[in-house]
């Protein structure tokens, strides 16, 4: 009988371990989800309520996009001059964007009050070639001279922000 009871508090510790560790390990499941949903939320959030750098007139940085720049390759640029603050989010609204895979190669002014999609608009409209007649150019290369000027696009539309 003396014996028994080493082995029932033997029993009842490993079961004590056995419990603390299973709380342990459904609190750090508990932070981790809510960290993560957080900042999923938080991706989510500003994927479609984008917000400029800086507001007011802002700071204007000239961005080289060249042949082949995949959005990744252009996040990089823009973080690197201050014009975004978060390359994956970045990443993540030029896929979702209606500019998706049409930022074309060039020389762009850009503005810390602008939102990524305003600069991804201002790199897709590079996408439009013009001759130096002010003839947009067909997909085949050939120029299709229009009748109005209205007709004829700027290669890169400059806006004003307000301050």
């Amino acid at each position: 009988m003396g014996r028994e009871r080493p082995m029932s508090v033997r029993k009842f510790v490993l079961g004590l371990l056995d419990a603390a560790v299973k709380i342990a390990f459904v609190i750090v499941v508990i932070l981790l989800i809510s960290r993560y949903s957080s900042l999923a939320y938080n991706y989510g959030y500003h994927i479609f309520n984008q917000v400029p750098v800086s507001s007011g007139t802002g700071r204007t940085v000239t961005v080289t996009i060249s042949e082949g720049d995949s959005a990744s390759t252009i996040a990089d640029k823009l973080a690197s001059v201050g014009l975004i603050t978060d390359k994956n989010l970045f990443k993540l609204q030029e896929k979702l964007s209606d500019y998706h895979g049409m930022e074309a190669p060039g020389t762009y002014e850009l503005s810390t009050a602008m939102t990524p999609e305003e600069m991804l608009q201002i790199m897709a409209a590079g996408s439009v070639k013009t001759t130096e007649s002010g003839a947009q150019a067909g997909e085949d290369g050939s120029d299709s001279e229009t009748d109005s000027s209205e007709d004829a696009e700027p290669e890169v539309q400059e806006e004003t922000n307000g301050g």
